[in-house]
Protein backbone atom coordinates (compact mmCIF):
# COMPACT_ATOMS: atom_id res chain seq x y z
CA UNK A 1 0.00 0.00 0.00
CA UNK A 2 1.53 3.86 -0.96
CA UNK A 3 1.89 6.30 2.11
CA UNK A 4 -1.41 8.11 1.23
CA UNK A 5 -4.70 5.77 1.45
CA UNK A 6 -6.27 6.09 -1.80
CA UNK A 7 -10.12 6.58 -1.21
CA UNK A 8 -12.62 5.29 -3.63
CA UNK A 9 -16.26 6.73 -3.12
CA UNK A 10 -19.09 5.42 -4.57
CA UNK A 11 -22.13 7.98 -4.70
CA UNK A 12 -21.56 11.47 -5.80
CA UNK A 13 -24.54 13.04 -3.31
CA UNK A 14 -25.50 13.56 0.10
CA UNK A 15 -23.84 11.42 1.92
CA UNK A 16 -20.60 11.11 -0.76
CA UNK A 17 -20.44 15.00 0.18
CA UNK A 18 -20.00 15.18 3.48
CA UNK A 19 -18.10 12.07 3.70
CA UNK A 20 -15.40 14.12 0.90
CA UNK A 21 -15.60 16.86 3.13
CA UNK A 22 -14.21 14.92 5.26
CA UNK A 23 -11.66 13.00 4.05
CA UNK A 24 -10.28 16.33 2.58
CA UNK A 25 -9.02 17.16 6.34
CA UNK A 26 -7.21 13.86 6.57
CA UNK A 27 -3.44 14.30 5.84
CA UNK A 28 -2.96 10.43 4.86
CA UNK A 29 -5.48 9.93 2.07
CA UNK A 30 -6.40 11.05 -1.23
CA UNK A 31 -10.35 10.86 -3.04
CA UNK A 32 -8.62 8.90 -5.48
CA UNK A 33 -11.86 8.45 -7.90
CA UNK A 34 -15.59 8.61 -7.77
CA UNK A 35 -17.82 6.74 -9.42
CA UNK A 36 -21.83 7.64 -10.34
CA UNK A 37 -23.82 6.82 -12.83
CA UNK A 38 -24.33 10.76 -13.80
CA UNK A 39 -21.73 12.69 -15.92
CA UNK A 40 -22.89 16.08 -14.47
CA UNK A 41 -23.45 15.02 -11.17
CA UNK A 42 -19.77 13.44 -11.34
CA UNK A 43 -18.11 16.40 -13.06
CA UNK A 44 -19.20 18.79 -10.10
CA UNK A 45 -17.72 16.20 -7.12
CA UNK A 46 -14.55 15.68 -9.03
CA UNK A 47 -14.19 19.87 -9.20
CA UNK A 48 -15.19 20.64 -5.64
CA UNK A 49 -12.84 17.70 -4.04
CA UNK A 50 -10.04 17.59 -6.59
CA UNK A 51 -10.68 13.97 -7.60
CA UNK A 52 -8.50 12.67 -10.61
CA UNK A 53 -10.53 9.74 -11.63
CA UNK A 54 -14.22 8.88 -11.93
CA UNK A 55 -16.26 5.70 -13.31
CA UNK A 56 -20.12 5.75 -14.41
CA UNK A 57 -20.58 2.15 -12.34
CA UNK A 58 -18.76 0.82 -9.35
CA UNK A 59 -17.74 -2.07 -11.01
CA UNK A 60 -15.46 -0.45 -13.35
CA UNK A 61 -14.06 1.15 -10.15
CA UNK A 62 -13.46 -1.70 -8.09
CA UNK A 63 -10.85 -3.31 -11.39
CA UNK A 64 -8.88 -0.19 -10.43
CA UNK A 65 -5.39 -1.55 -8.94
CA UNK A 66 -4.97 1.21 -6.92
CA UNK A 67 -7.21 2.28 -4.94
CA UNK A 68 -7.24 0.93 -1.09
CA UNK A 69 -10.80 1.63 0.18
CA UNK A 70 -14.18 1.58 -1.41
CA UNK A 71 -16.35 4.06 0.53
CA UNK A 72 -20.39 3.43 -0.07
CA UNK A 73 -22.24 6.43 0.16
CA UNK A 74 -25.79 4.53 -1.81
CA UNK A 75 -28.97 4.08 -1.08
CA UNK A 76 -29.44 1.68 1.13
CA UNK A 77 -30.80 -1.25 -0.94
CA UNK A 78 -26.78 -1.21 -3.04
CA UNK A 79 -24.82 -1.22 0.02
CA UNK A 80 -24.54 -4.93 0.44
CA UNK A 81 -23.98 -5.63 -2.92
CA UNK A 82 -21.17 -3.01 -3.51
CA UNK A 83 -19.72 -4.20 0.06
CA UNK A 84 -19.78 -7.99 -1.35
CA UNK A 85 -18.13 -6.65 -4.75
CA UNK A 86 -15.46 -4.71 -3.12
CA UNK A 87 -14.04 -7.26 -0.38
CA UNK A 88 -13.88 -10.04 -3.33
CA UNK A 89 -12.14 -7.22 -5.03
CA UNK A 90 -9.53 -6.92 -2.30
CA UNK A 91 -10.64 -3.69 -1.06
CA UNK A 92 -11.36 -3.01 2.23
CA UNK A 93 -14.89 -1.29 2.82
CA UNK A 94 -16.45 1.60 4.75
CA UNK A 95 -20.43 1.02 4.46
CA UNK A 96 -22.94 3.80 5.51
CA UNK A 97 -25.70 2.67 7.82
CA UNK A 98 -27.75 0.21 7.21
CA UNK A 99 -25.48 -2.36 6.21
CA UNK A 100 -28.08 -3.97 4.18
CA UNK A 101 -31.83 -3.65 4.28
CA UNK A 102 -32.76 -7.51 4.81
CA UNK A 103 -30.74 -9.84 7.23
CA UNK A 104 -29.96 -11.92 4.72
CA UNK A 105 -28.07 -9.76 3.20
CA UNK A 106 -26.31 -8.41 5.89
CA UNK A 107 -25.37 -12.09 6.93
CA UNK A 108 -24.01 -12.56 3.56
CA UNK A 109 -21.65 -9.41 3.94
CA UNK A 110 -20.68 -10.65 7.36
CA UNK A 111 -19.82 -13.75 5.98
CA UNK A 112 -17.91 -12.43 2.91
CA UNK A 113 -15.81 -10.11 4.86
CA UNK A 114 -14.68 -13.31 7.05
CA UNK A 115 -13.91 -14.75 4.00
CA UNK A 116 -11.60 -12.32 2.68
CA UNK A 117 -10.44 -11.09 5.43
CA UNK A 118 -10.61 -7.45 4.14
CA UNK A 119 -11.31 -5.08 6.76
CA UNK A 120 -14.79 -3.78 6.86
CA UNK A 121 -15.72 -0.45 8.02
CA UNK A 122 -19.71 -0.06 9.81
CA UNK A 123 -19.79 3.35 9.68
CA UNK A 124 -22.28 4.69 12.79
CA UNK A 125 -20.78 8.07 13.35
CA UNK A 126 -22.38 8.05 17.24
CA UNK A 127 -19.66 6.04 18.13
CA UNK A 128 -17.21 8.88 17.54
CA UNK A 129 -19.32 12.05 18.62
CA UNK A 130 -17.21 14.02 21.05
CA UNK A 131 -20.05 14.55 23.25
CA UNK A 132 -20.72 11.02 23.40
CA UNK A 133 -17.49 9.51 23.51
CA UNK A 134 -17.32 12.14 26.78
CA UNK A 135 -20.44 10.91 28.07
CA UNK A 136 -19.52 7.59 27.76
CA UNK A 137 -16.20 8.27 30.24
CA UNK A 138 -18.42 9.58 32.95
CA UNK A 139 -20.32 7.01 33.07
CA UNK A 140 -17.54 4.53 33.12
CA UNK A 141 -16.51 6.73 35.80
CA UNK A 142 -19.31 5.88 37.89
CA UNK A 143 -20.61 9.45 37.72
CA UNK A 144 -24.17 9.11 37.66
CA UNK A 145 -24.45 5.96 39.55
CA UNK A 146 -25.87 2.78 37.91
CA UNK A 147 -27.89 3.30 34.55
CA UNK A 148 -31.70 3.18 34.89
CA UNK A 149 -32.52 4.33 31.62
CA UNK A 150 -31.32 5.87 28.60
CA UNK A 151 -32.79 7.15 25.58
CA UNK A 152 -31.89 8.03 21.97
CA UNK A 153 -33.22 9.91 19.08
CA UNK A 154 -32.63 11.32 15.78
CA UNK A 155 -35.48 13.15 14.18
CA UNK A 156 -36.01 15.46 11.51
CA UNK A 157 -38.81 16.33 8.70
CA UNK A 158 -38.10 13.61 5.88
CA UNK A 159 -35.34 11.94 3.76
CA UNK A 160 -34.09 13.64 1.10
CA UNK A 161 -33.94 10.77 -1.17
CA UNK A 162 -36.62 9.27 -3.31
CA UNK A 163 -35.35 5.97 -2.63
CA UNK A 164 -36.52 6.49 1.34
CA UNK A 165 -40.13 6.19 -0.18
CA UNK A 166 -40.22 2.71 -0.96
CA UNK A 167 -39.58 0.10 1.61
CA UNK A 168 -37.96 -2.06 -1.39
CA UNK A 169 -35.35 0.63 -1.55
CA UNK A 170 -34.87 1.72 1.56
CA UNK A 171 -35.57 -1.67 4.25
CA UNK A 172 -38.36 0.47 6.31
CA UNK A 173 -39.04 4.17 7.33
CA UNK A 174 -37.50 6.10 9.41
CA UNK A 175 -36.67 3.31 12.32
CA UNK A 176 -33.90 2.03 9.75
CA UNK A 177 -33.21 4.89 8.25
CA UNK A 178 -32.60 7.21 11.67
CA UNK A 179 -33.14 4.57 14.31
CA UNK A 180 -30.46 2.74 13.40
CA UNK A 181 -27.71 5.20 15.01
CA UNK A 182 -29.51 4.42 18.56
CA UNK A 183 -29.89 0.71 18.17
CA UNK A 184 -25.93 0.91 16.86
CA UNK A 185 -25.07 3.24 19.66
CA UNK A 186 -26.56 1.27 22.80
CA UNK A 187 -25.67 -2.00 21.37
CA UNK A 188 -22.15 -1.26 21.35
CA UNK A 189 -22.60 -0.49 24.66
CA UNK A 190 -25.02 -2.88 26.11
CA UNK A 191 -24.81 -5.38 23.81
CA UNK A 192 -28.07 -7.54 22.32
CA UNK A 193 -31.38 -6.90 24.26
CA UNK A 194 -33.33 -9.35 25.42
CA UNK A 195 -36.61 -8.09 24.35
CA UNK A 196 -37.62 -5.28 22.36
CA UNK A 197 -41.40 -4.12 22.15
CA UNK A 198 -41.64 -1.62 19.12
CA UNK A 199 -45.30 1.09 17.86
CA UNK A 200 -45.04 2.45 14.85
CA UNK A 201 -47.22 4.66 12.39
CA UNK A 202 -48.59 2.26 9.21
CA UNK A 203 -46.98 3.80 6.64
CA UNK A 204 -48.99 5.78 3.46
CA UNK A 205 -52.08 6.98 5.03
CA UNK A 206 -50.97 5.32 8.29
CA UNK A 207 -48.45 7.47 8.41
CA UNK A 208 -48.85 11.16 10.53
CA UNK A 209 -47.40 13.52 7.82
CA UNK A 210 -45.78 11.68 4.81
CA UNK A 211 -48.58 9.82 3.31
CA UNK A 212 -46.53 8.96 0.41
CA UNK A 213 -44.19 6.47 1.98
CA UNK A 214 -44.45 3.03 2.26
CA UNK A 215 -42.45 2.89 5.38
CA UNK A 216 -43.13 4.37 8.97
CA UNK A 217 -42.96 8.37 9.53
CA UNK A 218 -42.74 7.73 13.34
CA UNK A 219 -41.49 4.68 15.66
CA UNK A 220 -40.26 4.06 18.96
CA UNK A 221 -38.89 0.92 20.24
CA UNK A 222 -37.69 -0.10 23.86
CA UNK A 223 -35.19 -2.21 24.43
CA UNK A 224 -35.09 -4.40 28.15
CA UNK A 225 -31.92 -5.84 28.79
CA UNK A 226 -32.42 -7.93 32.34
CA UNK A 227 -29.58 -7.36 33.97
CA UNK A 228 -29.33 -3.74 32.60
CA UNK A 229 -30.82 -0.58 31.81
CA UNK A 230 -34.33 0.40 29.79
CA UNK A 231 -33.43 1.60 26.72
CA UNK A 232 -36.16 3.81 24.46
CA UNK A 233 -34.88 4.68 20.87
CA UNK A 234 -37.27 6.95 18.76
CA UNK A 235 -36.80 7.95 15.03
CA UNK A 236 -39.12 10.28 12.89
CA UNK A 237 -39.98 12.34 9.98
CA UNK A 238 -42.45 14.71 11.68
CA UNK A 239 -40.01 16.73 13.55
CA UNK A 240 -39.93 20.51 11.93
CA UNK A 241 -36.75 22.70 12.42
CA UNK A 242 -33.79 21.00 11.63
CA UNK A 243 -32.42 17.45 12.34
CA UNK A 244 -32.75 16.89 16.31
CA UNK A 245 -30.33 14.18 18.04
CA UNK A 246 -30.78 13.90 21.64
CA UNK A 247 -29.48 11.30 24.04
CA UNK A 248 -30.23 11.56 28.01
CA UNK A 249 -28.95 8.89 30.21
CA UNK A 250 -30.87 8.37 34.06
CA UNK A 251 -28.83 6.88 36.73
CA UNK A 252 -28.56 6.40 40.81
CA UNK A 253 -26.59 9.22 41.19
CA UNK A 254 -27.30 11.94 38.10
CA UNK A 255 -28.48 12.58 34.84
CA UNK A 256 -26.69 13.06 31.64
CA UNK A 257 -28.01 14.84 28.68
CA UNK A 258 -26.21 15.17 25.00
CA UNK A 259 -27.49 17.26 22.50
CA UNK A 260 -25.46 17.11 19.41
CA UNK A 261 -27.75 18.94 16.65
CA UNK A 262 -28.47 22.04 18.77
CA UNK A 263 -25.97 22.07 21.58
CA UNK A 264 -23.63 24.49 20.89
CA UNK A 265 -22.98 28.24 22.09
CA UNK A 266 -23.70 29.63 18.91
CA UNK A 267 -27.47 31.31 18.67
CA UNK A 268 -28.68 33.57 15.83
CA UNK A 269 -31.73 36.11 14.96
CA UNK A 270 -32.19 37.22 11.11
CA UNK A 271 -35.00 38.80 9.98
CA UNK A 272 -33.32 37.84 6.28
CA UNK A 273 -31.82 34.18 6.47
CA UNK A 274 -28.54 33.16 5.62
CA UNK A 275 -27.29 30.06 3.80
CA UNK A 276 -27.22 27.59 6.38
CA UNK A 277 -28.00 26.47 9.86
CA UNK A 278 -28.68 22.48 10.80
CA UNK A 279 -28.97 19.72 8.65
CA UNK A 280 -32.62 19.53 7.55
CA UNK A 281 -33.43 23.47 8.81
CA UNK A 282 -36.29 24.66 6.29
CA UNK A 283 -35.49 28.20 7.18
CA UNK A 284 -33.12 30.60 9.09
CA UNK A 285 -34.93 33.10 9.49
CA UNK A 286 -35.95 34.02 13.40
CA UNK A 287 -34.17 32.73 16.32
CA UNK A 288 -31.76 29.93 15.25
CA UNK A 289 -29.10 27.75 16.40
CA UNK A 290 -26.06 27.31 13.42
CA UNK A 291 -24.10 24.11 13.73
CA UNK A 292 -20.79 24.69 14.48
CA UNK A 293 -18.38 22.06 12.69
CA UNK A 294 -21.62 19.76 12.58
CA UNK A 295 -19.86 16.60 10.85
CA UNK A 296 -17.64 16.61 13.36
CA UNK A 297 -19.33 17.43 16.22
CA UNK A 298 -21.39 14.26 14.81
CA UNK A 299 -18.61 11.84 14.95
CA UNK A 300 -17.87 11.60 11.51
CA UNK A 301 -14.12 13.40 11.25
CA UNK A 302 -13.09 10.70 14.11
CA UNK A 303 -14.93 7.93 12.59
CA UNK A 304 -12.50 8.41 9.25
CA UNK A 305 -9.35 8.96 11.07
CA UNK A 306 -10.14 5.62 12.81
CA UNK A 307 -10.99 4.03 9.55
CA UNK A 308 -7.65 4.84 7.90
CA UNK A 309 -5.16 4.06 11.61
CA UNK A 310 -6.92 0.69 11.38
CA UNK A 311 -6.19 0.55 7.89
CA UNK A 312 -2.71 1.31 8.12
CA UNK A 313 -2.57 -0.89 11.37
CA UNK A 314 -1.69 1.48 13.74
CA UNK A 315 -5.16 0.62 15.30
CA UNK A 316 -7.36 -2.10 16.41
CA UNK A 317 -10.80 -1.79 14.83
CA UNK A 318 -13.07 -0.52 17.56
CA UNK A 319 -16.23 -3.49 17.92
CA UNK A 320 -18.98 -0.97 17.31
CA UNK A 321 -17.66 -0.46 13.46
CA UNK A 322 -17.50 -4.26 12.88
CA UNK A 323 -19.76 -6.21 10.17
CA UNK A 324 -21.05 -7.91 13.22
CA UNK A 325 -22.10 -5.02 15.08
CA UNK A 326 -24.09 -3.62 11.86
CA UNK A 327 -25.74 -6.98 11.58
CA UNK A 328 -26.90 -6.86 15.02
CA UNK A 329 -27.97 -3.33 14.72
CA UNK A 330 -29.95 -4.39 11.94
CA UNK A 331 -31.47 -7.43 13.96
CA UNK A 332 -32.48 -4.96 16.74
CA UNK A 333 -34.25 -2.74 13.71
CA UNK A 334 -36.06 -5.82 12.29
CA UNK A 335 -37.16 -6.78 15.63
CA UNK A 336 -38.67 -3.60 16.26
CA UNK A 337 -40.57 -3.73 13.54
CA UNK A 338 -41.62 -7.51 14.17
CA UNK A 339 -43.05 -6.67 17.53
CA UNK A 340 -45.22 -3.60 15.74
CA UNK A 341 -46.46 -6.03 13.82
CA UNK A 342 -47.53 -8.47 15.74
CA UNK A 343 -48.51 -6.07 18.36
CA UNK A 344 -46.35 -7.55 21.38
CA UNK A 345 -42.87 -7.84 22.64
CA UNK A 346 -40.66 -10.27 21.08
CA UNK A 347 -37.45 -11.64 22.58
CA UNK A 348 -33.90 -12.24 20.81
Amino acid sequence: MSTRIKIGIVGAKFAGEFHGDMWKTMHNADIYAIADLDEKTRTAYKGKYSVGKDYDTYQKMLSDPDIDVIDICLPNFLHAEVAIAAMEAGKHVICEKPMATTIEDAEKVATVQKKTGRIYFYAEDWIFAPALVRAKEIIDEGGIGTLLYCKGKETHNGSHSPFAQTIKFCGGGAVVHLGIHAATFFYDLFGMPDSIVGVCTDGLDGNFVHKKMEGEDWGIGILTYTNGPRVLIEANYITTGGMDDIVEFYGTEGVLKVDMTFGNPLTVYSRNGFKYAVEKADTTKGWTKPAVNEHESLGYKDEMKHFLDCVEGSSAQQPGTTAETGLNALKIIHTLYQSNKEKKAVDL
